[in-house]
């Protein structure tokens, strides 16, 4: 279990912090460490689907990050 010292000190990060720790840490799991459900995995095979059949429909990661980042604090 987490530490009491350690979660009053993710507590004093900012939220841009508390995100790229975020990050770090999902970095450290591998795809075995996060199961997926059955509904989950067909959601994801039909967004890819969806991906696959109308790409121009599609952004590209660098769109969407910096989409993402204009949200930030």
């Amino acid at each position: 279990m987490i530490n009491d010292v350690l979660i009053s000190q993710v507590k004093t990060l900012s939220v841009t912090e508390r995100i790229e720790l975020i990050r770090v840490v999902w970095e450290t799991l591998s795809s075995s460490d996060v199961p997926i459900s059955a509904e989950e995995m067909d959601l994801l095979d039909a967004r890819l689907a969806d991906m696959e059949q109308n790409p121009k429909e599609q952004s590209p990661w660098s769109e969407v990050q910096a989409r993402l980042k204009r949200h930030l604090p």
